[in-house]
């Protein structure tokens, strides 16, 4: 005989997890990455190591994504959570921060499809005089506009869901803080709104690896960078990141490296 505990528990493990089967068909994946970062010429180093969760449920159009990475005065994670809309993954939350010797840039995003709204929450440190940069604010989905994080873009690439443009390119939108053209490293201002904005990718053979690369403006998510400096990412035989690297403003450069299982 169940005692009154034991059937409510089984009660509540019924409506609150999938069937046998259905866990059984969730995509997991795991894998670690690794990035070098040089400030001001190599004055200043780091090296961070980390590793990735990811969960995939097609059957319920479903996904969760979880880095986590770790060096000497340096640690980062990220936390992003979808569905699938209309044939593409499209991101419902993302959570991320980033500290570099007690700088921290953190930015919450919550996507509502329904209103057609994203809601997006940023506070960050500027390096050198740790001015405080906040914004909070609600931007509205145009229709018809698709809107991705780093993790969703990532997926749709990898299961070709990202159909491309008449001139070939692959083409979606980000939000980000808005910022004036040319901001320096710490210049701040009284108040800051949010935007959605392209992010395009061409991708074509990698010269040394014969792989699929793609150049994109890496201003979409740093105001180190500048558009004549864009960012290269080679992808994998299996459509995945395998490199990412850049060069940013006062001698600055990252370089990550992806592997998953």
């Amino acid at each position: 005989m169940l005692t009154r505990r034991q059937l409510l528990a089984s009660a509540w493990a019924a409506v609150l997890l999938p069937p046998r089967g259905a866990r059984a068909a969730v995509e997991q994946k795991t894998g670690t990455y690794t990035a070098e970062v040089e400030l001001l010429y190599g004055v200043m180093s780091f090296r961070l190591t980390g590793t990735s969760e990811e969960a995939v449920d097609r059957a319920r159009g479903r996904y969760a994504v979880k880095l986590a990475g770790q060096g000497d005065g340096i640690t980062n994670a990220v936390e992003s959570n979808g569905v699938l809309r209309a044939g593409r993954w499209a991101p419902v939350r993302t959570h991320s921060v980033f500290v570099v010797q007690g700088r921290e840039a953190q930015v919450d995003v919550a996507y509502d499809y329904d209103q057609r709204t994203v809601a997006y929450k940023s506070r960050s440190e500027t390096f050198f005089l740790r001015r405080l940069r906040v914004a909070d604010d609600v931007v509205a989905i145009p229709h018809g506009l698709h809107v991705d994080d780093v993790i969703s873009a990532t997926l749709n690439y990898a299961d070709e869901r990202w159909p491309a443009q008449a001139d070939g390119r692959l083409l979606t939108h980000v939000v980000r803080r808005r910022r004036p053209s040319g901001e320096g490293p710490d210049d701040i201002q009284k108040t800051y709104r949010a935007e959605l904005v392209p992010f395009v990718l061409k991708v074509v053979p990698d010269p040394e690896t014969g792989r699929p690369s793609a150049l994109f403006d890496l201003t979409r998510f740093s105001s180190w960078a500048r558009e004549s400096r864009p960012a290269r990412i080679v992808f994998d035989a299996r459509r995945r990141p395998a490199t990412i690297t850049s060069s940013l403003i006062l001698g600055t450069s990252v370089n990550i490296r992806l592997a998953s299982t």
